[in-house]
């Protein structure tokens, strides 16, 4: 065998040729270089699977297709028959992977989407989320952005979730652990210790109580200032709680001896530790001098025997507002200023049985015996009015003719401007109840109420006063 000989049995040997192998398990249709697989080529399984593209030396290497029976697709890089590199699979069940791929496994960045509409993107290894990335739940509608530990969230990270709360802080191996704080949809937040996946029952708030007197004496048309507190179990403010929606109600209490019947069932009604009420509006009282407009202090009647009246002055009560029924929490705290109990209408029966109303009138204070009436007209020099006549049993207030009497003075028109200017007088509630929805870790705290006397305005003649408990004026500084 010459040298020429051999050069030419080795050049055909080493040619690209294209042929068709076929066995028991598999059809190879494509090229060929010195017996081996290699160049493009297709490999058809018995089974119906398939793989078309790139071959090496009789191996699968390089860029390619592979189809399995089960519906599994894949394009992208290949090494030893194995999927490695970059690639694209898409699953017969509808998820689908795209990035890089270390002998069949996820290693690296890729994005998974899984046929639920899950979708993670971010950092693989060993076919499992690990490293960091971003996962975001379609069915359970929360999302995490942070640290994986073997296809879990571990270390550092953002967990928001479906009902718009969010948590930020350390994770281990799925779970909310050590320190990190929670914001609720509402604004109120939480800092602080974790544990398997909880707060600590201590460090959630146990309860509101009320700041102050839970029972309270006003005159009509005064406001009130009310505040309440949530505190932990061991009583200490949660100053680190803020966002909490907190609603106020008022109620007018039901008298124990007046059936609840009594009163119209389309009017809303609540239990509290006082009783039965039911609900009424509430308003508050615009910001004001505390001088008098009309009617003047000035002429006012005198009822000290120095010409001055101690502790009183004359105010001009502005007409209520409507007030914000709920408000949120700050530093552990929700306050309500100048809360009045404006003009309200329920019916007879509820007036003449809650409080006293213009058609049932009472010996007290402003509106006294005549005969009394009189005799203190005498003394202080001041003018007689209808009523301050001799007094009988028929001019007594009690009395029909009495009634028809005092209907006709300038008391009552007064005592029917107060009604229509504020609420009737008698006895009262108010609640102040956790609305927070949805609920702050499923956890409502329990209402707080606060007991309200009020008082009829104050009238001297046909003028009134409120007492003004924060200073004295004299009848020469009105003048």
């Amino acid at each position: 065998v010459t040298t020429t000989d051999k050069k030419q049995w080795y050049q055909r040997r080493v040619a690209i040729t294209a042929g068709v192998y076929k066995n028991s398990f598999y059809t190879y249709e494509g090229e060929w270089v010195d017996g081996l697989k290699h160049g493009e080529g297709r490999l058809s399984m018995k089974n119906g699977g398939y793989y078309k593209g790139d071959f090496q030396r009789g191996e699968i290497r390089g860029k390619g297709e592979r189809s399995w029976i089960n519906g599994d697709f894949y394009r992208g890089e290949f090494e030893g028959g194995e999927l490695h590199g970059d690639g694209v699979m898409v699953y017969g069940d509808g998820s689908r992977y795209e990035g890089f791929w270390v002998y069949n496994r996820y290693e690296g960045m890729g994005i998974l989407t899984l046929k639920n509409g899950d979708l993670y993107t971010g950092e693989f290894h060993r076919h499992k989320r690990h490293g960091e990335g971003k996962q975001i739940w379609k069915e359970k509608g929360s999302e995490y952005e942070g640290g994986w530990v073997a296809g879990k969230p571990h270390g550092s990270g953002i967990m928001k979730y479906k009902d718009g709360g969010k948590y930020e802080g350390q994770f281990s191996h799925g779970l909310r652990q050590g320190q990190g704080t929670y914001t609720h949809i509402k604004g109120i937040t939480y800092s602080g210790l974790w544990i398997n996946d909880d707060i600590p029952p201590e460090e959630l708030p146990q309860h509101m109580v009320v700041v102050g007197a839970t029972e309270l004496e006003i005159y009509q048309g005064e406001g009130l200032d009310l505040e309440i507190a949530i505190l932990h179990t061991n009583g200490d403010v949660m100053e680190g709680e803020t966002g909490r929606q907190i609603m106020i109600t008022g109620g007018f209490l039901i008298p124990p001896d007046n059936p609840p019947k009594s009163f119209s069932d389309d009017h809303e009604k609540f239990n509290s530790p006082f009783g039965d009420a039911v609900v009424i509006p509430l308003g508050f009282k615009p910001d004001f001098d505390g001088l008098s407009e009309t009617p003047s202090a000035a002429t006012a009647t005198d009822t000290s025997s120095k010409g001055e009246k101690q502790g009183m002055e004359y105010v001009a009560l502005p007409t209520p507002e409507p007030i914000d029924m709920v408000k949120s929490s700050k530093c552990g705290h929700v306050n309500w200023s100048r809360v009045t109990i404006p003009p309200f209408n329920l019916n007879k029966r509820a007036y003449s049985t809650g409080c006293e109303t213009l058609d049932q009138l009472t010996d007290d204070d402003d509106v006294a015996n005549p005969e009394d009436t009189k005799q203190k007209g005498k003394k202080k020099g001041t003018k007689t009015s209808p009523m301050n006549t001799k007094s009988t049993n028929k001019d007594r207030v009690g009395s029909a003719e009495g009634r028809d009497k005092w209907k006709m003075s300038g008391m009552r028109a007064e005592r029917e401007k107060d009604l229509q200017k504020y609420g009737p007088p008698g006895n009262y509630v108010i609640r102040l109840e956790d609305v927070t929805e949805p609920p702050f870790f499923e956890q409502r705290l329990s209402p707080v109420y606060v007991r309200v006397i009020v008082n009829r305005v104050k009238h001297s003649s046909t003028k009134f006063f409120i007492p003004k408990r924060t200073s004295v004026v004299t009848t020469t500084d009105k003048k």
